[in-house]
Parts: C-alpha cells; structure tokens; sequence
C-alpha cells in the first residue's frame, strides 16, 4: 500500500473511533471503550503498537493541534529530562489503577477515561507528543510491554540506509535510534505512525513481518 493511500486509510479509521468515542460519551457508556482499549492491547501483539496512532481518539484530537502549531510556527517544550526513566511512567501506570479500582470500590460517579482525554489535549499544548506518548499515557506504558517483539512491525534496511538521520527527526516519540550499520526502530515505543517510511529518501523503511 502507497503511503498516500495508508495516510488516507488512517484517517478513516480515526475518524470512524472518534464518531464511536463521542458516541459512548453522549450514551453516558463510555467505560465500554476500555473493551476497544483490550482488543488494542491484543493488537499490539501482532501489529504493534497500532493503537496509538490509528485508534486512540487522544491522537486524532492531536492532529489538529500539530497542524494549528505547524502553521504558525509555534514550538512545545520538550520532555523534561527528570520525567525521562521508567520510574515516572510506571508509577503513573499505578496511579491510574489505583484511581480505576477506586471509583469502582467506592462507586464514585466520575468520568475517569473523559478526564485522562482533557489532560492529554493539555498536555499536548505545552510539550511536544512525546511526553504524553511516552511518558504520561497509561495506555502507551502498557502497549510497550505487548509491543516488544510484534509480528508485523517497522524495519528499516541497513544495507539501503544511509544513516541521513531524517527518519529520526519526523518521529514523534524518538522511537528511532542511529547505530553504527544504520538506523533502528524500536518496536515497543513506535505508533506505526509512518512518518519515517513517507520520508525515507531510500525507501529503506517498511511495514512488514518481522524477522
């Protein structure tokens, strides 16, 4: 599939998730996205991390962000270097358990999954994507862990790359690494959001099976 035509197809999709994610907002039922968010978790297993950039209605309410700061040239901070180890991510991750169990236990009639929603847009006003994505984002702590080792996943060529770095600098989660024979992706934190394959000057990116 050509890039033009992935790019539509992806659009497709978010928009069809975020029309179901409204609907079970305004229905007062919007727990039963945490099913979506299941099926997405199994996904990963085989497709990556799929979910992030296809599904997650969180991402689709980026875009316009991205496009809004491209256009007039606004720059977000970037990822504080004291939030960048696994300590911060996984006590987050527990945190949103814990919260989960809580209204559950206590019946507390809140709308936890709406309100994650509200932060991440907040969130993604000030930072760039990869703090949310990488760091913050419950969901994303738990898709790295089913994501390691995926049956369809991006790769990227070593004998075609030529280390230009470009690949590097469109990924939203620095999900792309240059090592001495090229370039690597790692698998656990990449969206499959295809930005480095539709910039590859080589074409040595691709979404395929992985070896």
């Amino acid at each position: 599939m050509s890039s033009k035509k992935a790019a539509t197809l992806r659009v497709i999709v978010e928009v069809l998730f975020l029309a179901l994610f409204v609907f079970l907002l305004r229905n007062r039922d919007l727990q039963r996205w945490f099913l979506v968010f299941g099926v997405g978790l199994l996904g990963a297993l085989f497709l990556g991390r799929i979910y992030c950039e296809w599904i997650c209605p969180m991402e689709t309410l980026f875009r316009p962000i991205d496009w809004l700061y491209a256009k007039l040239r606004l720059k977000r901070l970037r990822t504080p270097a004291i939030f960048k180890n696994g300590v911060f991510r996984w006590a987050i991750l527990i945190l949103f358990v814990v919260l989960m169990i809580s209204v559950r236990v206590f019946k507390i009639k809140i709308n936890l999954l709406l309100y994650i929603t509200a932060f991440s847009v907040l969130v993604t006003l000030i930072f760039e994507e990869e703090f949310w994505h990488r760091y913050i984002c419950p969901f994303g702590t738990l898709l790295t862990f089913f994501s390691k080792k995926p049956f369809f996943s991006m790769k990227v060529d070593k004998p075609s790359c030529v280390s230009c770095g470009i690949c590097q600098k469109v990924c939203p989660v620095s999900a792309i690494e240059k090592e001495s024979d090229g370039m690597k992706i790692d698998n656990s934190e990449c969206l499959v959001c295809l930005k480095c394959k539709e910039k590859c000057p080589k074409l040595s990116i691709t979404y395929s099976r992985s070896e």
